[in-house]
């Protein structure tokens, strides 16, 4: 009788502890999608070998919010920010979670088309963010030939303070090679508000 209550007890507590795990922690995710000159992506990225990504166009390198903003700033490294959106999540293991990007005919090196659709996540694992990524990614050049077309799958801590770059080869403009690049800076923040309006990409 004893051993059948501890065993009962057990599964309780098991599931009381994988309940906790599941749960989320509130974070707020700032997206940024860009093209950038290979040779200008290299100059900003600290580590020589960034990790490729299995099954995967892309590559995870990891930088500061400065080293970002240096290489949006580059003159001539156009065509400027696709996408610059700001999310607060409090979901694990994800929320579905989607942005796109079409032309802007008021700049004519902003003629990209694509965006990303899947699911994200963020939580608090033993004190430090971990973040899960799993989108289907599409881009696209002026004429509309395609680019990029990849999955990202990606589930690991979180480096606090940085900023994490997929990056994959893209087009090639004016015999310069460029890489097709999506920035998640990630920051804890308070619970969100029970508006789920609030939770959309502003």
């Amino acid at each position: 009788m004893k051993k059948a209550a501890s065993v009962v007890l057990l599964l309780l507590l098991w599931v009381l502890v994988a309940g906790c795990e599941s749960q989320g922690t509130p974070a707020r995710v700032h997206l940024r999608v860009f093209e950038v000159p290979t040779d200008v992506l290299r100059l900003h990225t600290s580590n020589e070998s960034p990790y490729k990504l299995a099954d995967s166009a892309y590559a995870v390198s990891i930088v500061s919010p400065n080293e970002l903003n240096a290489m949006l700033r580059t003159p001539g490294s156009g065509p400027g920010l696709l996408t610059d959106t700001t999310r607060v999540i409090n979901d694990w293991p994800a929320t579905t979670d989607a942005w796109v990007y079409s032309p802007s005919y008021a700049r004519a090196d902003t003629l990209y088309t694509g965006g990303g659709v899947g699911y994200l996540g963020v939580r608090d694992q033993g004190g430090q963010l971990e973040l899960h990524l799993d989108y289907l990614v599409n881009h696209r050049g002026p004429q509309g030939q395609k680019l990029v077309e990849s999955k990202i799958v990606y589930q690991y801590r979180y480096p606090e303070g940085g900023v994490l770059l997929f990056h994959a080869p893209a087009d090639t403009v004016a015999g310069i090679p460029r890489q097709h690049v999506i920035a998640f800076e990630v920051t804890r923040t308070a619970a969100p508000a029970e508006n789920p309006d609030i939770l959309a990409f502003r």
